[in-house]
């Protein structure tokens, strides 16, 4: 199994979550987004587009939707998610998915369209296979925001603002309803400042004990990797944390985009109706 994983992880230069390998904010980040989609499939027709190693199709599965497909362009990723999941997993693109139209009632697409060289063709290709009605569940890094001062990740080409991701799903489906994730920056006066990564408090004597000693008791995930019953029992940890009551001082929790509050997410995660 190492040496499987180890190809998958080196098929896409590490870019795919491995749950046996990940920690930290990559392993939640990823964790909760598919917690929220699985409370959205229950009866449903799902793709999981670029699904990679399969863990969070095989939750949605779980969840109770009526089938699941997952597309990722490796083949050999494919077929390590058929054998280890039992999934319906078939090497595609996202600019050419390898299904009919109106096929689906539900498109999961966690991390995705910036890989695309054409997110037009991408998001098209999502209306195309959509049956009306159905539910297009995207999340996106926020460009400017994700990595900020970093170099930018070699693996992304088509990288969105907030305004532009919007944009983009609004010429093509209705009732966008947008959702913030792992908020970079929020004012002095919100209590969401404690789950932020830059925050003016942060230069006084105390401040980053006292937010620790806060997400140890209401969060933990955000102080604390995975343990290796959360890596093994992946599928249930999902549906799990899709139960659970919102918790507002998760950075990872998906909360629904307020301009007002003033807070800067680092991933924009969305829901959009064909």
């Amino acid at each position: 199994m190492h040496n499987k994983q180890s190809l998958i992880l080196d098929d896409n230069n590490g870019e795919r979550m491995i749950p046996e390998t990940y920690g930290g904010c990559t392993f939640w980040e990823h964790i909760y987004r598919y917690a929220f989609a699985s409370c959205l499939v229950k009866g449903k027709r799902v793709l999981d587009i670029a699904c990679g190693e399969g863990y969070g199709a095989a939750a949605l599965q779980r969840a109770g939707a009526a089938h699941v497909i997952g597309v990722d362009i490796s083949e050999s990723v494919c077929l390590h998610a058929h054998e280890k999941y039992g999934l319906d997993a078939r090497p595609g693109t996202g600019e050419q998915i390898p299904l009919p139209d109106n096929s689906v009632d539900v498109i999961v697409s966690f991390e995705t369209v910036e890989h695309v060289l054409d997110p037009n063709r991408f998001l098209d290709e999502c209306a195309r296979i959509l049956a009306p009605g159905g539910m297009l569940v995207i999340s996106t890094p926020n460009k400017g925001i994700y990595l900020r001062g970093a170099p930018q990740n070699p693996h992304h080409c088509s990288e969105m603002t907030e305004a532009e991701f919007s944009s983009a799903l609004q010429s093509r489906f209705r009732n966008c309803q947008f959702y913030t994730q792992h908020p970079d920056f929020a004012p002095w006066w919100s209590i969401r400042t404690f789950v932020s990564d830059n925050t003016s408090w942060g230069i006084l004597p105390g401040f980053k004990k006292a937010r620790r000693v806060i997400q140890r008791a209401v969060a933990r995930e955000a102080v604390r990797d995975p343990t290796d019953r959360q890596r093994n029992d992946i599928q249930e940890l999902i549906l799990r944390l899709g139960k659970k009551p919102h918790q507002f001082l998760n950075p990872y929790a998906l909360r629904r985009r307020r301009k007002w509050n003033g807070e800067e997410p680092t991933y924009i995660v969305a829901t959009a109706i064909r």
